[in-house]
């Protein structure tokens, strides 16, 4: 995906400032269009690699801290946040109810959670865990999430027998 697509993917979810969280972040995907809607990022990932170009493409923005941090931590940041953003980071956890149960107790009340994902059931090489919507609903409402939508579903933009790559944008608040 594109910057601006990505912005403006973020701005159907309502976005209002604040200190975030880019959950899973890679190589900066999500972080840098989240980080001119926020006051602040977090981004945060368990591989030092990918942390490390993350920060070599950091150059003016001055709202951007890494930290290396695994999903199962049960603490991630050392404050709460007012929101976190897994952006098609969830599918790498072999148990995603335990990242979203330590994203919810992170999170401010009235804190909202955006999740990027694949529709996909199918497991594939670099989706190992798929988290289609019929299995993440019901993890967001046990916790208790509230006011969960689907913001948008992307169609596949490549499909062939075997997987289709459409995606989709959930938010949730945490009361």
């Amino acid at each position: 995906m594109k910057f601006q697509q990505i912005i403006d993917q973020l701005n159907r979810c309502k976005i209002q400032g604040g200190v975030w969280i880019d959950a899973g972040c890679g190589n900066g995907t999500y972080t840098f269009p989240l980080a001119t809607l926020v006051d602040n990022v977090i981004a945060i990932d368990k591989n030092s690699n990918d942390l490390s170009y993350l920060n070599s493409r950091i150059t003016t923005e001055t709202n951007i801290l890494t930290k290396q941090i695994d999903f199962n931590s049960s603490k991630w940041f050392d404050q709460l946040v007012d929101g976190i953003l897994f952006g098609f980071s969830l599918h790498y956890h072999p148990i995603p109810q335990i990242a979203i149960k330590n994203a919810f107790n992170q999170l401010k009340s009235g804190g909202i959670i955006i999740i990027v994902d694949y529709t996909s059931e199918t497991p594939v090489s670099w989706i190992p865990h798929p988290l289609p919507l019929v299995k993440l609903n019901p993890l967001l409402r046990d916790l208790p999430f509230t006011d969960i939508q689907v913001i948008e579903t992307l169609s596949s933009r490549k499909r062939s027998s075997y997987w289709n790559n459409e995606s989709y944008v959930i938010k949730a608040m945490k009361k």
